[in-house]
């Protein structure tokens, strides 16, 4: 049964008295991303700031098609960047959840020795990036909704890429597929119930999110662990799949 109450009860439990690391590695991420964003940023800024001057006296399709000609060679210059933040991203987000899947399994205390190791997966982060954003890209192709459904569905994939180092990436998201299979639902609703905290986090400049984000992934964490246990308690998913023939992680069958 899948509990969201239950899941945000035990991440408020397993970040009581270990939020430092958390809350560092969320600044650090958000620090780096916004540190590579800042030429993509000013070159908005720049093209928004002459659209809006320019918009009023002509066309504002005509203004937007000559202010991308007036901004080409800085367009091309810095063309690589979206994609080195996305990967940034990427593997941010997997060595964080190396960090929250430890706390997960009990309450010894982490180290950003534990961030630092989950760097070692950096090609895998990429690699599940690409696969995810390649499929939903895809979905997206034909509605949004459907595709909206197939972010979901493949939304496990990183905490079983970070879990699993022996999984490969295919697999990893086909297993998300399968562990989500009759939980969507459940699990937009969960994303959902953090708009409140995303809110706050806006009317507070982004501060709040040293806060929340580490709450929010600790959440989904624990939510991850239920939907992967009930996927192996139905049959649905083996031990085998996962690479996890000893129990380490979830105990025989």
């Amino acid at each position: 049964m899948f509990d969201r109450k239950k899941y945000k009860s035990f991440a408020r439990i397993q970040l009581k008295k270990r939020r430092t690391v958390p809350a560092l590695m969320t600044l650090i991420t958000v620090l780096v991303v916004l540190l590579l964003s800042l030429p993509l940023i000013k070159l908005w800024l720049a093209m928004y700031s002459e659209l809006l001057n320019a918009a009023a006296a002509q066309s504002s399709r005509y203004v937007l098609q000559k202010i991308i000609s007036n901004y080409q060679k800085e367009i091309e210059r810095i063309a690589f960047l979206p994609w080195l933040v996305f990967f940034t991203i990427a593997v941010c987000a997997i060595a964080q959840f190396c960090v929250y899947l430890k706390m997960s399994r009990g309450p010894e205390p982490v180290s950003f020795g534990d961030f630092f190791a989950g760097f070692a997966y950096w090609l895998r982060a990429i690699g599940a990036a690409l696969w995810c954003r390649l499929w939903t890209y895809l979905w997206m192709l034909l509605f949004i909704i459907p595709g909206i459904v197939k972010l979901i569905a493949y939304s496990q994939t990183f905490f079983i890429v970070a879990e699993f180092p022996h999984v490969s990436v295919v697999q990893a998201l086909d297993i998300s597929k399968k562990i989500t299979q009759g939980h969507k639902g459940e699990l937009f609703v969960l994303y959902l119930s953090f708009l409140g905290w995303a809110l706050l986090c806006v009317l507070t400049f982004g501060i709040a999110s040293l806060w929340v984000i580490p709450y929010q992934t600790m959440t989904c964490v624990n939510a991850y662990h239920a939907l992967m246990k009930g996927a192996l308690e139905s049959g649905v998913v083996t031990l085998e799949d996962i690479g996890d023939v000893n129990g380490e992680h979830y105990g025989k069958k």
